[in-house]
């Protein structure tokens, strides 16, 4: 069992202008869902906001799919941050630092995803995802810890 805040969007319309146009103030209502971790793949949970009482649909993935989730994330990373290598190579003067200096960042993420996932640490993102309906949005102060199974 897994338990994710969820937000519903509410906008509030502060400003109109007939020549500027409009300024709206967006502001989430939250509540709290738990949700079953499936042993392998992954579930489609139908909910009903509260707030809006819209429906929606979620994807609830398995403690194998959120790691496979987190690889690919790590390994898209990884090639951004070897082509800004090889781009580094290739050119010889000054704008070879460009490219070093572009895959810096894009190896400190990789490693930042390869950490989580041998701690076993996931986003909520990881572990939920919207399917269909209105979009609603995964909120959590903390990474997600999976129960033993």
């Amino acid at each position: 069992m897994v338990s994710i805040r969820l937000g519903c969007a509410i906008e509030k319309e502060i400003y109109q202008n007939r020549g500027r146009g409009r300024v709206t103030l967006t502001e989430y209502r939250t509540w709290r869902e738990t949700f079953t971790v499936p042993v392998e793949g992954y579930n489609k949970i139908d909910l009903t906001c509260p707030i809006c009482h819209s429906r929606f649909e979620v994807r609830v993935r398995s403690k194998s799919r959120a790691r496979l989730r987190k690889l690919y994330f790590a390994s898209c990373f990884l090639t951004i941050a070897a082509g800004g290598i090889v781009f580094g190579v290739l050119a010889r003067n000054e704008k070879g630092f460009m490219g070093y200096s572009l895959s810096a960042p894009f190896i400190c993420f990789t490693l930042w995803q390869l950490l989580n996932v041998i701690r076993g640490r996931f986003d909520p993102s990881d572990v939920v995802s919207h399917v269909r309906g209105k979009v609603h949005r995964i909120f959590d102060e903390r990474k997600i810890m999976f129960p033993d199974q």
